[in-house]
């Protein structure tokens, strides 16, 4: 029960630091940029997926002789990381960029 739920963090890590890393860079806290962040997101939302379905594949009992549900996590975390990391690195860029704006037309 553990390995699965280290396996479904693992699916959603990149995403969710997608969005965190965006914050911060929007707040000021961090001078990462969002291309920059959105990069490695991106590198890190396709390799963990394959992590985690060899994770699961390693902890599969002898006797089971197949493991398409393991190499599912591929497909799942993939499908997780096309759909947000695209989507929120849009909103980001589009919020930095009017908070920008904003900046310039105040002086």
């Amino acid at each position: 029960m553990i390995i699965f739920l280290l396996e479904l963090f693992l699916m959603v890590a990149a995403p969710v630091a997608h969005i965190v890393l965006g914050v911060l860079h929007i707040t000021g806290r961090i001078k990462l940029s969002i291309s920059a962040i959105t990069l490695i997101c991106l590198i890190a939302g396709i390799v963990l997926p394959f992590l985690v379905s060899y994770i699961d594949i390693i902890n599969l009992p002898p006797d089971v002789k197949c493991a398409t549900g393991s190499v599912g996590f591929i497909f799942l975390g993939l499908i997780i990381t096309i759909a947000v990391i695209p989507a929120s690195a849009l909103i980001f860029y589009t919020i930095a960029y009017y908070k920008q704006k904003k900046l310039n037309t105040a002086i």
